[in-house]
């Protein structure tokens, strides 16, 4: 089984076409300029009156083609995933649910303000569902119950995504000025484990620390699937499957 998967050719059934639209403007173009906006704005400079104003409609206009203003939020984090290319070799879960955070680390790095919409929604439609598909897949892989996937599926979901709101937001980097006066300040008689680790801190690798982290979440996987890194043989795949109760 591969688990090669490009987000950006997610085939979605498109809506047929308003003969009563403005021409031009469909869902797609509709999202193509609220990712513009939102991107540029963040929240506070989004609303549906100005994605009309830059579109050249009515903001009715704009809500009677693409829904609420939520779907339009929704849409925009999920379109924030497209491009996104994850390609592993067949049969190795482990490298698959390495690709996949890096992949979001990535694309939150790249668009640090459409990305914290992804706090908002489950699940944002296609292209996420791409995503999540060989992350659970691979959680399957590892052994682990379908409980037990559901559960730590959401768990590294949530890990990846608030390690990567954390870099953009300036938490995850290395300790310096006033906060590294703080920390150096604080009764070293109550914590000497935290002065301890200051020269750490301050040598903060986010790269390095990101992929040790993940390391062990995956790891921690296995152990508890009792999986190999590999997929097992297809011919012993149902037999592996019994056994971890799916």
């Amino acid at each position: 089984m591969s688990y090669s998967v490009e987000l950006s050719r997610v085939i979605v059934a498109k809506p047929k076409p308003n003969p009563h639209a403005p021409r031009g403007l469909d869902r797609n173009a509709i999202l193509d300029a609220a990712f513009a906006l939102y991107e540029e704005g963040g929240e506070a400079g989004f609303s549906v009156r100005k994605l009309g104003a830059r579109l050249g409609v009515d903001p009715m206009t704009v809500l009677h083609h693409a829904g609420s203003k939520d779907a339009i939020l929704r849409g925009i984090a999920d379109r924030a995933l497209s491009g996104i290319e994850i390609r592993e070799p067949d049969g190795c879960w482990k490298d698959a649910l390495m690709a996949v955070a890096d992949a979001y680390r990535r694309r939150a790095h790249e668009s640090p303000s459409v990305f914290r919409l992804h706090f908002r929604y489950r699940a944002t439609g296609p292209e996420d569902h791409a995503s999540s598909e060989i992350v659970y897949r691979a959680m399957l892989d590892a052994g682990l119950s379908k409980s037990e996937a559901a559960a730590i599926g959401l768990s590294y979901f949530a890990f990846v995504l608030g390690f990567a709101f954390a870099e953009i937001e300036g938490l995850i980097k290395p300790l310096a000025g006033e906060e590294l006066d703080r920390m150096t300040a604080i009764d070293a008689d109550h914590f000497p484990s935290k002065l301890s680790l200051v020269p750490a801190f301050r040598k903060l690798d986010p790269d390095r620390a990101f992929a040790e982290t993940m390391t062990a979440f995956i790891e921690g996987i296995g152990v508890k699937g009792n999986a190999p890194g590999t997929m097992p043989p297809r011919r012993h795949r149902t037999q592996a499957r019994r056994s971890a109760g799916i």
